[in-house]
């Protein structure tokens, strides 16, 4: 039975261990997916402040012509395109760190439960032990008890 404990014991290490690695895996999937939203939010913000730029150029042009106003208007269409394509980026991007996120969660849940269970076999193995060593020191005394009792 103690054998079979250690064993169950070190499978379930291995276990943890390999749980950990999921966690640190996820972990540096979730800080990629941030990253990626971070990026996009910038980009966005960026052509936001463009657009916002060009049109404000085209308000306060005096001396434009019919030709410079279609080219800002033509230009700033490209931007908002842009803007746009970048706003379907950045909805992909949320939901998948949503999800790798989740994925995160779960890997430190099932590294928990492992944990637990690991935690209660150590303490079965001890319980064990200390019975196992209880025994052996009941067995001694009960054997010098009965020498002395021959003895006298």
């Amino acid at each position: 039975m103690k054998d079979e404990l250690k064993a169950s014991l070190k499978r379930l290490g291995r276990l943890a261990q390999i749980k950990q690695t999921y966690v640190s895996v996820a972990e540096a999937n979730v800080r990629n997916a941030e990253g990626e939203v971070r990026q996009l939010e910038s980009a966005e913000s960026k052509l936001t402040g463009n657009i916002q730029g060009k049109q404000a150029e085209i308000a306060y042009l005096r001396t434009a012509t019919g030709h410079d106003v279609q080219s800002s208007e033509i230009y700033i269409q490209a931007l908002e395109l842009r803007r746009r394509l970048i706003r379907q980026s950045l909805e992909k991007a949320n939901l998948n760190l949503e999800q790798r996120r989740q994925e995160w969660t779960e890997a430190m849940r099932e590294q928990k439960i492992v944990e637990k269970v690991l935690e209660g076999r150590l303490h079965q193995w001890e319980r064990q032990d200390d019975a196992s060593g209880q025994k052996s020191q009941d067995e001694i005394s009960i054997g010098s008890f009965v020498r002395t009792r021959r003895e006298n």
